[in-house]
């Protein structure tokens, strides 16, 4: 629908967003504002008025979308292509001189560095055999997703590495999955000064099919038609919301334990998740005496008859809530007296009761070796981390799990 503008729009009088006068404040930090984008940039100005019309009010410095090569065709045409209605202008050049003008009351010269839209990040995949990345054209299997999450973690990477840098995240773009791998990937590398926001639109103005499409309150087109109902629509009468996100800052959980955070999503994801396992608290072990196993928070190893009678009696004492020794070789004693009992509860031919009848030549050097080859067995099974609960090798001897079963 056509309207001719009127040549003073009316100062918007219902728009929470609109009747606010911030003053920005300098700041020392780079603000970047981040964003997952799909097939509707408006989320980007819309984002951009919402932060200028907050209390305090943010400008961002840079903006960067990513995207894949559609979203960025809509990018380039809806906000980068000038048009008549804009004075010949772009929807990002009157989207800046709105937000520069009277509603923000400091010197343009302060903020006219700010709000420049950065190259649009495309996501891509890497084809080996031809050699090439290219970009994707939509996110839809689960190759997509990983790749998807990769290039969000190494974009936000480089962002969160520089401490002088304030990013602020939004979620509003893009399919959900792009919307909840952002929001993973700013949970492992998300710092204290960093945000993560949403934008909401009030109705009918969050509906992409107005003709013409909205973009910020205040901008040269006024007059919004519905394409169901036909009711026409005034752009001030918009009211925006800025939400912030809650997540958790798990890079200032561990790092000293990470050192250097891992190169892809699902490693990194796997770093936090062994990190996580570890300071939860004591494993839960299962023993099977039938196959001379058990089962770790629920990772079977299997281990030789000697390993498996050590290991047994170490798990009854911490059943049984006995102190730990003082040292491995205070074991020793007790263990030669607990092995023969022990083995009489099993039938005859089994290997525990072979066991008992004929490891009479134990000895403190024996002992330390089932020790270190139960130790080398729960390393190959990705257990080592729980060496402390299962065979510490230093202070107090004994078991700290939890025993089920």
């Amino acid at each position: 629908m056509k309207r001719k503008n009127p040549k003073s729009p009316p100062r918007p009088s219902v728009s929470d967003a609109v009747i606010s006068k911030p003053v920005i404040g300098y700041r020392q930090s780079e603000i970047v504002l981040f964003s997952v984008t799909g097939m509707s940039p408006a989320v980007l100005t819309e984002t951009v008025w919402a932060l200028a019309h907050a209390d305090p009010p943010v400008i961002p410095h840079r903006v960067i979308a990513v995207t894949t090569l559609p979203g960025k065709a809509r990018i380039e045409d809806e906000l980068f292509t000038p048009s008549p209605d804009y004075g010949n202008r772009t929807v990002w050049q009157a989207l800046r001189e709105t937000v520069f003008k009277s509603e923000i009351q400091n010197p343009k010269s302060a903020i006219s560095d700010r709000l420049i839209f950065d190259e649009i990040r495309l996501i891509s995949r890497r084809d080996e055999k031809l050699g090439r990345s290219f970009p994707l054209e939509d996110i839809r299997t689960p190759a997509d997703n990983e790749v998807a999450a990769d290039f969000l973690l190494e974009e936000l990477r480089k962002l969160t590495e520089n401490a002088d840098t304030q990013v602020i995240a939004s979620l509003a773009g893009g399919r959900k999955t792009m919307g909840a791998l952002l929001y993973a990937a700013f949970s492992l590398l998300g710092r204290g000064q960093d945000r993560l926001t949403h934008v909401l639109v009030s109705e009918p103005f969050d509906d992409p099919g107005l003709s013409p499409r909205f973009y910020f309150p205040l901008q040269p087109e006024t007059l919004h038609q519905h394409p169901r109902t036909g009711g026409v629509h005034r752009g001030d009468a918009a009211r925006l919301w800025l939400a912030d996100v809650p997540f958790v800052r798990l890079r200032e959980l561990f790092p000293k334990q990470l050192g250097r955070y891992p190169g892809t999503f699902s490693a990194l994801v796997r770093a936090y998740a062994q990190r996580i396992e570890e300071i939860s608290g004591p494993p839960e072990v299962a023993l099977d005496a039938a196959d001379l196993s058990l089962r770790v928070n629920g990772v079977r190893v299997v281990f030789a008859a000697r390993e498996f009678a050590v290991f047994a009696f170490l798990a009854e004492r911490c059943r049984d809530e006995t102190p730990p020794y003082r040292q491995q070789k205070d074991a020793v004693d007790d263990f030669k007296a607990w092995l023969v009992p022990w083995g009489q509860r099993f039938g005859p031919f089994t290997r525990q009761r072979e066991l008992a009848d004929t490891w009479r030549d134990l000895d403190e050097q024996d002992f330390r070796k089932q020790l270190s080859a139960a130790r080398q067995k729960f390393a190959a099974a990705g257990l080592g981390r729980f060496e402390p609960y299962l065979l510490p090798q230093r202070g107090a001897f004994g078991l700290r799990v939890r025993l089920v079963g």
